[in-house]
Parts: C-alpha cells; sequence; structure tokens
C-alpha cells in the first residue's frame, strides 16, 4: 500500500478505519510508515550528499515518496485520534534521533527534521481545522525527544524544539521553513482533504501560530524555560482576529482550544494582551515585517 496510494486514498481508507474503531491497526500501520522511512531515507541521502545547495528538493523527494505518514497524520486529526498520537510522537522522534548523529553537510543531513516539522504542524493546523480538541491538547502539552550531538536525551515541546522549525536545510530561517510548509499544505490533494483553500489555509495556520506563541507565553508566566523561534511571532491580524471573536462569542468553542491551556476563556482573555505583549518583546528585535501583525486585542463591541 504504502507508496503506491495518493494521500487522499490514505486518508480515506484510515479514516474510515478509524471511524469504526481500528486504533490498533492504524497504530501498526504508523509503524509501517517508519520502517518505510528508513529504507527511502538512505536513498534520499545517497542521492543528495554532496549537494548541499539542492536541500530544500531532498525534503520534496522524501516527501513526496511517503504519502501514507502524510494521510495518517490528517486522519488522525480528523478522527480526534488522541489514541493514535503516542505512536505519532514516536515516529516523529525516531526521525530526529536518527539524523541525530548523521555526518555530511547540515543542509542534507537535517532534511528528515523538516518533514517531521511538516508533520507537527499539519497535525496542529488540522487538528484546530476540525475541532480535535483531545488530539490539540497532545500537540500542545507534551514534550518530545530529541538529541544534539550527544547520547543525552533532550525533552522540550515540540514548539520549543528548533530542529523542527529552524532546519538548516533552509538555512536556518524560519520564514522559509513556514512558507515550504504552507505551500505542502495548499497542495490540491491536501485541500481537497482539509475542505479549505488557499485563503482559509493561510488563517488557520496562522491562527495555529499564534496558540502555539501564546501556549509558549503562559508557560514562561508558569515559570517555566521555554523559547520559541522568531517566526511564531509574525501573524496576520486579521487572520487570527478571526478566531479570537468567535472563541470570545462562542464559548464552547473557546473550551474546546483552550484545553490546551488548562484554563477557562476569562482567564485566556484577561492574560492575552498582556502574552501577545510578551510576544512582540521577546520576538520582534528588529525585523522587518511586510504586514500587519496583532500587537493587542480587544472584542468588537469594546472598540468606538
Amino acid at each position: 500500500m504504502a507508496g503506491k496510494e495518493s494521500i487522499f486514498e490514505v486518508f480515506s481508507g484510515f479514516a474510515q478505519l478509524m471511524a469504526r474503531g481500528g486504533w490498533k491497526e492504524a497504530e501498526l500501520q504508523i509503524d509501517v510508515a517508519l520502517r518505510e522511512f528508513n529504507t527511502i531515507w538512505p536513498w534520499v541521502y545517497q542521492e543528495f550528499a554532496n549537494k548541499p545547495q539542492e536541500g530544500a528538493i531532498a525534503v520534496k523527494e522524501l516527501i513526496s515518496a511517503q504519502p501514507q505518514i502524510m494521510g495518517l497524520t490528517l486522519a488522525m486529526a480528523r478522527c480526534d485520534g488522541a489514541e493514535l498520537f503516542s505512536r505519532f510522537k514516536r515516529y516523529i522522534e525516531s526521525i530526529l534521533k536518527r539524523t541525530d548523529s548523521l555526518g555530511g553537510y547540515p543542509s542534507v543531513a537535517g532534511v528528515p527534521r523538516v518533514q517531521a516539522g511538516l508533520l507537527y504542524i499539519t497535525s496542529v493546523v488540522a487538528s484546530l481545522n476540525w475541532e480535535s480538541w483531545n488530539l490539540f491538547a497532545r500537540l500542545l502539552t507534551t514534550k518530545f525527544e530529541w538529541y544534539y550531538q550527544s547520547g543525552r536525551p533532550l525533552y522540550n515541546y515540540p514548539f520549543d524544539l528548533p530542529y523542527l522549525f529552524h532546519s538548516e536545510t533552509f538555512g536556518r530561517d524560519a520564514a522559509k521553513i513556514h512558507d515550504f510548509f504552507r505551500e505542502e499544505l495548499t497542495q490540491p490533494e491536501v485541500c481537497s482533504i482539509t475542505g479549505l483553500d488557499a485563503e482559509t489555509t493561510l488563517d488557520t495556520y496562522v491562527q495555529a501560530q499564534m496558540l502555539l506563541c501564546l501556549k509558549a507565553a503562559q508557560l514562561r508566566e508558569r515559570g517555566e524555560d521555554v523559547s520559541i523561534w522568531p517566526d511564531f511571532g509574525r501573524f496576520y491580524g486579521e487572520r487570527v482576529s478571526k478566531l479570537l471573536e468567535r472563541a470570545y462569542h462562542d464559548r464552547e468553542f473557546a473550551a474546546g482550544f483552550l484545553r490546551a491551556f488548562e484554563e477557562d476563556a476569562d482567564v485566556f482573555f484577561d492574560r492575552l494582551n498582556d502574552r501577545l505583549a510578551f510576544v512582540q518583546s521577546t520576538f520582534w528585535r528588529g525585523a522587518p515585517y511586510f504586514y500587519e501583525s496583532l500587537a493587542s486585542w480587544e472584542p468588537r463591541e469594546a472598540r468606538a
């Protein structure tokens, strides 16, 4: 099945399987996808090992050769498959561990980390789109294991894990990473699954970015040593305000994504502008911006 079906076909098959309660079988298929990665990645690495300037092409090759894991990730999000989260997490951790001690050009060695970042952000964006709040909470509150040039494990929240969003493959340019992720999520086949077009995908993407930012700010309030990569602080005010307006007026919707914050809507909105100010003070240090980002927010009826 792997490598022969399209993302849409994989998604459809596993969404139906999960709807029937076939979680164990879906778990096993994530293991199959990992074995597939372990077969495909050596071939991609050999092909591009001496072509550091073609790292982005290598990423495309690696992702396009593995429709199964992308289809599974989307199906997990569609079915609010928190039951699959631990196996999904293990898949990403396995990729990161596999590439940590790899020699050669960093831009090539880091190629699988871009795929891992894509899978993580896809699961966050798709969970937000489908209001799959159980999975969404796990994605924002669970630390992932990774390694950095040693045998000692490190544990970070994914939005605080540099390999996922600050890859050498894209010159440690977070903006380029996010551009790539958005491009992948607006592929026609993916849009046919999510039901979003290019504009609404961008809305949902930057709303997810904002919530990841705000989660990091909340953790800093609680005294945790959490950083976040700069591009997460860049979101379009007019796009993210749509989510905030809805959450303010629809408290049931707000309660859904706020499971990841373990606080109610009153606390969330009371702390919102302080957290936005923290995001600005931490991440916006003279960088150029070509669009309006959100500095603060008030409910619409309070605006004169």
